[in-house]
């Protein structure tokens, strides 16, 4: 592994019921997320919202299974930079900045096809290499 290298680019479409399961099982109870006519009529938006911690899953995933299972989570940074909508597919992608002593830094995006970036991040992953 070595700094500039890539990780495999992962499309990630969900679903209504995606997004219904991730707003029970995270307790994120906002409505833009699973209650359409409200999302819509009282806030504004086209569709539902694709949740920020969805989309921060999906970059942990995406790194998470090309570096293997030796490797673990140490941290993740993320901000989202704009808005992701169902129906949206969403591009997981990431490149090596830094290869240390047991340690592997990346930055990690997701994007929609047309380049707009709806997530960004940085995360740290502990690993059996040197």
């Amino acid at each position: 592994m070595n700094v500039g290298d890539r990780i495999p680019e992962v499309e990630r479409t969900p679903d209504a019921v995606d997004l219904f399961m991730f707003s029970a099982a995270a307790w994120l109870l906002h409505r833009i997320h699973y209650d359409l006519p409200y999302t819509t009529e009282e806030e504004g938006h086209p569709e539902l919202l694709i949740h920020g911690p969805l989309q921060g899953t999906y970059l942990m995933q995406a790194a998470q299974w090309w570096l293997g299972t030796d490797a673990s989570i140490h941290s993740i940074t993320y901000r989202h930079k704009a808005p992701a909508y169902l129906g949206d597919t969403l591009v997981c992608g990431g490149e090596v900045t830094t290869v240390s002593n047991r340690t592997v830094e990346m930055e990690l995006w997701a994007r929609k096809p047309d380049g707009t970036v709806t997530t960004e991040g940085r995360a740290v992953f502990a690993t059996g290499a040197g």
